[in-house]
């Protein structure tokens, strides 16, 4: 079950038109729907109902970007100030995607199920197994009529 309803969107997309431009919107809006907080309405409006936002998945150049924006500009401490990337990535190809997309990327990389830095792609680690190793190592001790119990006889 989504965190809101179709009626709380409408209502705070009827806000942020009512609203556009103030600095207290959100707390404005969170009276309209008063089941949720103002950083709720303010994450839900960023992240999903902004019609500025781009809804397509990010493309190879995009991810790579990201990858190496994160590379440069992080800082000492790890931070990564997403609204920046976000600002960035708009400058730089004309989409605005939401953070949330943006930082599920960056965790994918992190993970390491993709790399997009220069020179390094992407990398498969092969394996070779061969049929050797599932055969045991020792031959069986174990005989029929072991199994029968005839060779206590």
């Amino acid at each position: 079950m989504p965190l809101f309803d179709e009626n709380s969107n409408k209502l705070i997309i009827h806000g942020m038109k009512k609203w556009k431009g103030r600095h207290n919107r959100f707390v404005k809006i969170s009276k309209l729907v008063p089941n949720y907080t103002p950083k709720q309405i303010a994450s839900h409006w960023k992240n999903y109902l902004d019609p500025n936002l781009c809804l397509d998945t990010l493309e190879y150049e995009e991810k790579k970007f990201i990858a190496e924006w994160i590379r440069k500009y992080r800082t000492s401490s790890g931070v990564i100030h997403w609204k920046y990337v976000v600002n960035d990535l708009k400058i730089r190809f004309g989409k605005r995607h939401s953070e949330n997309k943006i930082k599920d990327e960056n965790n994918e990389q992190e993970q390491g199920k993709e790399m997009y830095t220069e020179g390094n792609e992407r990398k498969f680690i092969f394996h070779f197994v061969s049929s050797e190793d599932f055969l045991p190592r020792r031959p069986s001790k174990i005989t029929i009529a072991s199994l029968l119990n005839f060779d206590n006889l």
